[in-house]
Parts: structure tokens; C-alpha cells; sequence
């Protein structure tokens, strides 16, 4: 593989990178902790839906309008916006952990979600040529997903050590901490207001390539949502995992696939993204849909280390690829608009997997293989013969 193509981007781009990596790092923290001490306050799998579904249906919501927004107050304005909402939220779900106020606190962090992608992206693929955008795409994703492993590592490890009365909450407070290295990190990227693009024009092509991209993220986000946010609760009730032992495993499949996103670039020069895509995804769709009949914790954390691998992996080179089919000045809103099809279909999918998982630990696997297989069914079609 060569290195090389790793090296000579701007300082911008290789801060907006540290960027990442912090941010998944106390994000990850967040993510993993937040469904257990969720649980700790009294909570069923069907008010965590609700939960984590306001999130998403307020990303959604903002999602229409963040990309015209981000090109009209700056990249780097929407993303330290985006942190503040971040900040709220969190601190609201530590200080203030009724019911009503865990609603507000998920809206902010759905609102922020809206502001901080679109803008964090464009500005990053501002920083690249299209020949080599899928190698910085992939070492910001590799960089964040190593970032994402000391993240679920900590999540898992620091309830142990932690005294206070709710070591969940304190848990979910050292989360905060990193959002302010964030803000200290996108404070020295410079503005590129001078380069931002403009507002989209709506024109028919423009739609129709928006929609294209739209359909396959759109029963992905559908299909990950009634799972994926349960996994850590699956685990523990199927098998009787502890806390530590699943933090562990998250850990050790996010370090993996860490290193895993260097290498796909160079693969994905060799096959095409969309064959690369497609076996990926596709993969990854057969080992979850026969998770819920493994018979051990050990077998069933490997197939789950490998699904997310694959999974995962080729996201950066997902919105690479999508990048050629749209000009500067189209770019931010078209991210807007793909992100909003995955996830205003994620925040259904975690309401239904909270309704479905409070009646069977099998039926939700299943869901998500079907919905997964047709997303992979879309994309071939709809990009097999458009691949460069």
C-alpha cells in the first residue's frame, strides 16, 4: 500500500482529523455508557427508543435546512455551533435526569448531529483532490475509529473505577471533557469562507443523483437502528457479559477496524468502490442476520468484530465516491440530504428495535439482514454501471 498517499494534505486537513479523533473518542464514551446508565435510572428498552429516536428525528428535521445554513455562516461557525448543542445536551443528561428534561437533552444532540456532519465533511473534502479523497476520507475515518476503540474501551472500563453514587453519570461526564478539545482543535482550522460553496440548485439531475444516493442509506439507517443501539444490552442478556468484557470487545473491533481503513483505499483502487461497497456490505449483512443463533458469547463476539468491520469499514469510501457525482457548491446540501434519508429511517428503526427487543432477542437481527440486503441490491443497481 502506499503510504505516500497518506501524506502532503494541508495542516487543516490533518487537524480536522485530530478533530475526529477526539470527538469519537468521548462520543464513543457517550455511546456506549449512555444505554446503560439510561437503564439505571429505571428505564425499559421502549423509553430508551423514544429516547434515542428524538435524537434522530430532530438530526432529520435540521438535516433540510443545515446545509444551505453551513454554506451561509461558514464551515467551521456550524461546526463550533454544532459543539455548543453537544455540551448542553450532555450536561443536561447528567444534572437533570428526569424524563422530560433527557427529551430536551436528546433534541440538542440531534440538532448538533445536523449542524456538525455536513459541514465537517465538505470542509474536509474541501482539502483533497478527487484522486486521492477516499485516502483522506479513509484516514479520518481510521484516525476517528481508533479514537472510537479508546472511547469504548474507557466507556466500559471507567464505571469500575469510578466512586460516586451513579458511576454511570460520572462516566458520561468525563465524555464532556473531550468537546472542549474539539472546540480547542476546529479553533485553529482556518476559514474557508472564500471557498465555501453555494447555495444548490434543485435542478432535476441534481435530484435525481441526491435520491440515487438516498435509497440505499436510507434501509441501512432503517436496518442499524433497530439494533445496533441494543447491542450492549443484547450481550448482557443473552450471555450474561460484563460491562467490562463488552467495552473490551467494542474496543478491540473498533481498533481492527482502525487499521483496516488504511488499507481499503488501495483495494478499492484495484476492484471499484462499488464492488468494494457491495462485498463489504454484503458480508457484513449474512453474519447479523445469524447473530441471534450463536450459542456462545466468544463465537458470537467474533462474528459481531467482523460484521462491524465490514460494515463499517468502507464508509469513507461511500462518501468518496459520492463526492464525483457532485460539484463544490452542491456538495454540503447533497451530504445533508443523503445523511437526513439515514437518519430519519435510524430513528424509526430505534423506536420499532425498542418495541421489538422488549418482546424477542432474535426477530431484530432478522429485520436488519433484510433491510441490509436490499439496501446492497440498490446500490448494484443503481451504480454498477457508473463506476469510473
Amino acid at each position: 500500500m502506499p503510504l505516500s498517499r497518506y501524506a502532503g494534505f494541508s495542516r487543516d486537513a490533518y487537524l480536522v482529523v485530530l478533530y475526529s479523533f477526539f470527538g469519537w473518542l468521548g462520543g464513543n464514551i457517550a455511546w456506549f455508557i449512555v444505554p446503560f446508565y439510561f437503564k439505571s435510572l429505571g428505564m425499559d428498552y421502549t423509553n430508551m427508543g423514544v429516547l434515542f429516536s428524538l435524537s434522530t428525528i430532530a438530526q432529520a428535521v435540521l438535516l433540510l435546512f443545515t446545509g444551505p445554513l453551513s454554506v451561509k455562516i461558514g464551515y467551521k461557525r456550524s461546526i463550533i455551533l454544532a459543539l455548543t448543542f453537544f455540551a448542553s445536551g450532555r450536561l443536561i443528561q447528567v444534572f437533570l435526569p428526569e424524563f422530560l428534561f433527557l427529551a430536551i437533552a436528546s433534541v440538542l444532540l440531534g440538532v448538533g448531529m445536523a449542524l456538525e456532519g455536513p459541514a465537517l465533511m465538505s470542509l474536509l473534502s474541501e482539502e483533497a483532490r478527487d484522486e486521492n479523497r477516499h485516502y483522506l476520507f479513509s484516514l479520518n475515518s481510521a484516525m476517528g475509529t481508533f479514537g472510537a476503540a479508546f472511547g469504548t474501551f474507557l466507556g466500559g472500563f471507567l464505571p469500575g473505577v469510578l466512586d460516586g453514587e451513579n458511576p454511570y453519570r460520572d462516566t458520561l461526564m468525563v465524555s464532556v471533557g473531550f468537546i472542549f478539545l474539539q472546540l480547542a482543535v476546529i479553533s485553529l482550522v482556518h476559514p474557508i469562507l472564500d471557498r465555501k460553496g453555494r447555495q444548490i440548485k434543485f435542478e432535476r439531475e441534481t435530484v435525481i443523483k441526491i435520491l440515487k444516493f438516498s435509497l440505499p442509506s436510507a434501509l441501512i439507517g432503517l436496518g442499524a437502528g433497530v439494533t445496533i443501539p441494543y447491542m450492549g444490552l443484547w450481550f448482557n442478556r443473552k450471555f450474561g457479559t460484563s460491562l467490562e468484557s463488552i467495552g473490551g470487545l467494542f474496543a478491540i473491533q473498533q481498533f481492527i477496524m482502525g487499521l483496516g481503513t488504511f488499507l481499503l483505499p488501495a483495494l478499492a483502487d484495484k476492484l471499484g468502490s462499488v464492488k468494494t461497497i457491495v462485498g463489504f456490505n454484503g458480508s457484513a449483512t449474512v453474519l447479523i442476520a445469524g447473530m441471534p443463533f450463536l450459542p456462545t458469547f466468544p463465537l458470537a463476539a467474533l462474528v459481531y468484530i467482523v460484521r462491524t468491520i465490514l460494515m463499517n469499514i468502507v464508509n469513507p469510501i461511500w462518501d468518496a465516491f459520492m463526492m464525483r457525482f457532485f460539484s463544490t457548491e452542491e456538495r454540503s446540501t447533497a451530504l445533508a440530504l443523503r445523511n437526513l434519508s439515514w437518519t430519519a429511517t435510524f430513528g424509526i428503526g430505534q423506536y420499532v428495535g425498542g418495541l421489538i427487543f422488549d418482546r424477542s432477542l432474535t426477530i431484530p437481527f432478522l429485520v436488519t439482514g433484510i433491510l441490509y440486503g436490499a439496501s446492497m441490491v440498490s446500490f448494484w443497481r443503481l451504480f454498477s454501471r457508473e463506476e469510473k
